[in-house]
């Protein structure tokens, strides 16, 4: 936590901090640990107005609640009393609800955001968790993404085998109950001989020559962790819209990637850990090239290096959020 003394203050709205399987949470609670370092930090989520709840390192200012969870009207919403006015505030999605309470709490007051979607609703800037480089991007927040490397030590246990095509899908529901999806099915029409994972709904379906071999669970983030770690190339169909974390996780295992054109997770396969593709001829390139043992290893070597230095140094992500918040930076980095 910061120094009791630090007259400084940061708030985050965020509707999503309960959500813990979602991106959005995952980046927002890592944001507010960082910005706790040298920050005093208010945590306002929509919740009985007025109350407060303990969250880990955080007590939960409740602003009120809306229809199905939702933020309440700006009448209906309460404020944390004795907040400095020169605090910094965070939202992590920047929707007319959000923006409606700060109007009346905090009119004219600069917000930062963690999720883009929305920013152009007023005058919000979003946080930069991509990007081609340090010197070209320098609000750039090098976001702490954990893996446990045990995770390399050992396949997933429903797993008889390694080296096998994994996919995390572009849709929800059982991959038992339902046909696979176009991508899948030209990836096992193709490449007939490969074991094709395919992970959707918390469970692990495992196709090969067309035909559906089994379905594992996928019960935590160590399954998924194993899943990636073993993998020969990981092929996200719809990487995560803020930092397309299982990539990044993908790359600090050593296993590359493989992503649409259009995705927040290109900048990690233009950094030398992986190739992006633009429909089903190009995903099948990707994947016939990754089949030359020395295109994946420089890959596997160029990307884990790449993910570890951007994104798993705990005091380099603690330095970045301070800069961003405009805070001086006392580490000695």
């Amino acid at each position: 936590m910061s120094d009791p003394g630090t007259e400084r203050a940061t708030l985050l709205l965020c509707r999503a901090w309960k959500a813990r399987q979602s991106e959005l949470s995952f980046v927002t609670r890592s944001v507010a640990g960082a910005a706790s370092r040298t920050s005093q930090v208010t945590v306002v989520v929509p919740a009985p107005a007025g109350k407060t709840e303990p969250d880990g390192a955080f007590d939960l200012f409740g602003t009120g609640v809306g229809r199905e969870g939702a933020w309440p009207t700006p009448a209906d919403a309460a404020w944390p009393a004795q907040l400095p006015e020169d605090a910094t505030i965070i939202v992590d999605e920047p929707d007319y609800a959000t923006l409606g309470i700060l109007d009346k709490f905090a009119p004219g007051h600069a917000v930062r955001a963690i999720s883009s979607v929305g920013a152009d609703v007023r005058s919000v800037t979003p946080f930069a968790f991509t990007g081609p480089s340090d010197d070209g991007a320098p609000d750039l927040i090098c976001l702490h993404v954990p893996i446990n490397r045990m995770a390399a030590t050992h396949r997933h246990n429903g797993l008889g085998f390694t080296g096998y095509l994994l996919v995390l899908s572009d849709r929800t529901g059982s991959p038992d109950a339902s046909p696979p999806t176009a991508m899948v099915a030209w990836l096992t029409a193709r490449f007939p001989g490969d074991n094709v994972v395919v992970v959707e709904g918390a469970t692990a379906a495992v196709w090969r020559g067309r035909v559906l071999r089994g379905v594992v669970p996928v019960y935590t983030r160590t399954d998924l962790w194993r899943l990636l770690a073993h993998a020969h190339v990981t092929i996200d169909l719809a990487p995560g819209r803020i930092i397309a974390r299982e990539c990044i996780e993908s790359l600090r295992f050593g296993t590359p990637i493989v992503v649409p054109t259009q995705s927040t997770a290109r900048p990690h396969a233009r950094a030398g850990g992986g190739m992006t593709f633009s429909g089903y001829s190009e995903l099948l390139a990707c994947v016939t090239r990754l089949a030359d043992e020395s295109v994946r290893t420089t890959l596997s070597v160029d990307g884990r290096r790449y993910a570890d230095a951007r994104y798993g140094d705990q005091q380099f992500f603690v330095d970045s959020v301070t800069r961003a918040l405009g805070a001086p930076i006392t580490s000695g980095r």
